[in-house]
């Protein structure tokens, strides 16, 4: 179940492209940043008088990468020993334009003259099919252009291209087999048959290299709805060229940052996390996604997630993405009904019959908002959105923005106030799915989430003059989830929070944490929840270090987290204990990858990333660490 892909990304909000450890292209989402995702293969090939064909994905090339400071443009230097050659790719997205660019440089390090051709190999699978695509070379523009029903993508260089080839999969016209001659056949056109894809192979006959002698090619994929607008793309990005385009990006990151709040400690991953936490911020639209992967796929917006990044992005200054998120949040909140969901015997029954409208479902597609799959009600989504709003408030006091989200906050304060259980547990939340997505419970992370979001909404009536008769019934509900908190959830024989009842789970979680951050139903220093967190650290004891979501952890067979890693470290900054604090930061930074983009997951094992790269909920824990810090200091 591994499918771990390392990537670091490149993106202006609304274009999103990974770039692998060996320059090539993971992933490209256009023109949201969740659909569709174009991308099969990417990458570079190079042809040479002494030891022929080879892609610089595979052997005897070697690799270092790095992000250019304070903007996602990443530059790969790839070496092939054999060759006696330096590939640099310095890859970036125009900060306004639909533009990817590719920009080669090509060293001579031996002692040789060397002849060298450039190839460069381009796999789509447009709107994620392999049918229905065509592909075409266009020699107005000397590009190739693909495209499927509204996605158009152009590709072409900065100087006239040598040779192309425009071809199918397993075909005798294949692209990616027509290159190791050195040559290219010229077919101008492909149309795909079946299920079998298409691809295309552009060439640059870059002629001998003296010893010491650099050669530069920039290759360009613009991207349009149709055929003229990806051509204006691509034909733009030409005449602006690479430099001005670099200067243009590499501008707009800087001011961008600019804005920011300063910190003193981690600055550098402080920074790359506040970009990386915008480059997953629709521009458009202000969903979120929590991570551009399709495996596992979490390019989706979960409210929960969301909140966690966009509190982050607020805290750190970035008060309009704020803003943009909850106006998403108020069009994709539940109109009609909610699914309410209960259990039968040992099946999961859901009917909207006797639900009701104001909550948030598991996860949406973002542009524009749709419910993506999920698999029932998890009530922690409504109070975080709740708590985000409220928290954005205190740092604005802006009454405006409360005034215009008014409607969406009460709906939701509603809901959460009718999903809490009327008989036998006196107040606190129904059984629905946990932070995990695993179990049907009644969970304390939940109840933590509707209590704060109940709190919120209780403030944020007050403040606006709504009736006190609300409010009041607000706070007095969050009052009782608080009570049955303490009856129902604290285990004093134990000593330590349940993780959840209905059925009871005993079994150390690290969410439980959410009691204290950031819904703030307890002090850090209540001496329940000191107790609690020392079973939390008992609990886990990796090879590789870092905690974990709870003992027998299955997922991707049970490992570190980095949010669970840092959450303890936020609440270790909370009680004073520095050292320890620091120390769980630190160990995060250390299992970031080599481009500082924080996982999922860490293996237990070998201490690599695993899963999602880069994960947001990851990023914006961090960012929160080091504002915590920079508070406390």
């Amino acid at each position: 179940m591994n499918g771990t892909i390392e990537q670091g990304i490149l993106g202006n909000s609304k274009l999103l492209v990974g770039i692998g450890t060996k320059g090539h292209i993971t992933h490209l989402f256009w023109p949201n940043l969740d659909f569709a995702e174009h991308m099969e293969a990417s990458f570079a090939g190079i042809y040479s008088d002494k030891t022929g064909f080879g892609w610089t994905t595979d052997s005897p090339w070697d690799y270092s990468q790095t992000y250019i400071k304070d903007a996602p443009i990443i530059r790969t230097v790839m070496h092939n020993p054999e060759i006696g050659i330096d590939v640099e790719v310095t890859d970036f997205v125009h900060s306004k334009d639909d533009i990817l660019v590719r920009h080669f440089r090509i060293i001579n390090r031996s002692r040789d003259d060397i002849n060298l051709k450039l190839f460069y190999y381009l796999d789509l699978k447009i709107m994620e099919t392999l049918t229905g695509n065509a592909a075409f070379y266009d020699s107005d523009s000397d590009s190739i252009i693909q495209y499927y029903r509204q996605c158009y993508f152009a590709c072409g260089g900065d100087i006239k291209m040598s040779g192309y080839q425009c071809g199918a999969h397993n075909d005798g016209s294949d692209a990616f087999s027509d290159v190791y001659d050195g040559r290219l056949e010229g077919n101008p056109l492909i149309i795909s048959h079946g299920s079998k894809g298409i691809n295309s192979s552009q060439l640059w006959d870059l002629g001998r290299f003296s010893p010491g002698e650099e050669k530069e090619v920039t290759i360009f994929i613009g991207m349009g709805s149709d055929e003229n607008r990806a051509l204006s793309s691509l034909l733009t990005a030409r005449q602006n060229c690479y430099k001005g385009l670099y200067e243009d990006t590499e501008r707009y990151w800087n001011e961008w940052l600019s804005r920011s709040r300063e910190v003193k400690k981690f600055s550098e991953v402080y920074r790359r996390s506040l970009i990386t936490l915008k480059l997953l911020s629709s521009r458009e639209w202000g969903g979120v996604i929590a991570a551009p992967t399709t495996v596992p796929n979490y390019r989706f917006c979960w409210p929960r997630d969301g909140a966690y990044i966009i509190t982050a992005l607020d805290r750190a200054g970035y008060h309009e993405e704020a803003e943009k998120f909850y106006f998403w949040c108020k069009i994709a909140q539940e109109k009609e009904h909610h699914v309410h969901c209960g259990l039968k015997g040992d099946v999961l029954v859901c009917s909207t019959a006797d639900g009701k409208a104001g909550g948030w479902k598991q996860r949406y597609f973002i542009s524009p908002p749709m419910v993506g799959p999920s698999w029932g009600p998890q009530i922690d989504e409504t109070g975080a959105v709740l708590s985000g709003i409220v928290y954005h408030y205190r740092l604005t006091k802006d009454k405006k923005f409360l005034k215009e989200n008014w409607s969406m906050i009460m709906k939701a304060a509603e809901y959460i106030c009718y999903m809490q259980e009327k008989q036998g547990r006196d107040g606190i939340m129904c059984r629905c799915f946990g932070p995990w997505e695993e179990k049907w419970a009644r969970h304390l992370y939940s109840n933590a989430a509707c209590y704060s979001g109940l709190k919120a909404a209780s403030m944020i009536a007050r403040v606006l003059g709504e009736r006190d008769m609300i409010a009041a019934r607000w706070d007095e509900a969050a009052n009782c989830i608080k009570k049955g908190i303490e009856r129902e959830f604290w285990d004093a024989d134990a000593g330590y929070f349940r993780k959840s009842i209905d059925p009871i789970d005993k079994t150390v979680d690290t969410s439980i944490l959410g009691i204290v951050i950031p819904f703030r139903v307890f002090s850090a220093k209540d001496e329940r929840v000191r107790k609690t967190v020392a079973r939390i650290e008992e609990a886990f004891n990796y090879p590789v270090g870092g905690i974990g979501r709870y003992p027998g952890d299955v997922y991707y067979g049970g490992n570190p987290w980095i949010i669970t890693t840092m959450w303890l470290a936020i609440y270790y900054r909370y009680t004073g204990n520095i050292a320890r604090a620091d120390e769980l930061a630190r160990w995060c930074i250390e299992h970031a990858t080599e481009l500082d983009m924080l996982p999922e997951q860490v293996n237990r094992d070998t201490g690599e990333p695993l899963s999602a790269i880069p994960l947001g909920w990851s990023h914006a824990m961090l960012v929160h660490y080091i504002l915590e810090w920079e508070k406390r200091r």
